[in-house]
């Protein structure tokens, strides 16, 4: 990246960043933080990309599905924990074996797979969404509310959701 000199090519880079992104691409976001890479993360994520290249959503020019490793979004005691968007789908507990499933049934079908949802304790409901979870619905997230967004090691990402 070249190098910035200005708040306004700062602004240029970060509006050219947010044109060249389609809302609308399927985005695998998996928390790599320390509790969910000590429940498996790590192993999630190899999963992942070996079915994403198996099931064609990969090619050498573009990717059909970006696969985003990000900082912990919190629910440790639930993770690995992946949300994919853009329908913000949240899935807790995630173990490699349900990567072919979330490839050919979220990813390709538009399908939930429910037994990945939260099922709350008391009231039996599921939770599709990462927002209708008990544990986070009541939360205003300062620290960590962008953290299952934003990949670690790409400043694209951090700037894309300024301003």
């Amino acid at each position: 990246m070249p190098r910035i000199n200005s708040p306004v090519e700062l602004e240029a880079r970060r509006k050219e960043i947010v044109s060249q992104r389609d809302p609308k691409k399927p985005c695998i976001a998996i928390c790599t933080g320390t509790g969910c890479l000590a429940l498996g993360a790590a192993k999630v994520v190899a999963a992942l990309k070996e079915e994403i290249k198996k099931q064609g959503q990969e090619s050498k020019s573009d990717l059909k599905v970006d696969l985003r490793e990000t900082g912990c979004p919190g629910f440790c005691e639930r993770g690995p924990v992946i949300v994919i968007y853009p329908q913000e789908i949240c899935y807790l507990q995630v173990q490699p074996g349900d990567a072919a499933e979330i490839i050919s049934q979220t990813i390709l079908g538009n399908k939930v797979i429910d037994r990945l949802l939260y099922v709350d304790p008391m009231t039996g409901e599921k939770s599709v969404c990462e927002s209708e979870i008990p544990f986070y619905k009541n939360q205003m997230r300062l620290l960590i509310g962008n953290n299952i967004r934003l990949d670690p090691k790409s400043i694209e990402d951090y700037l894309s959701l300024v301003g």
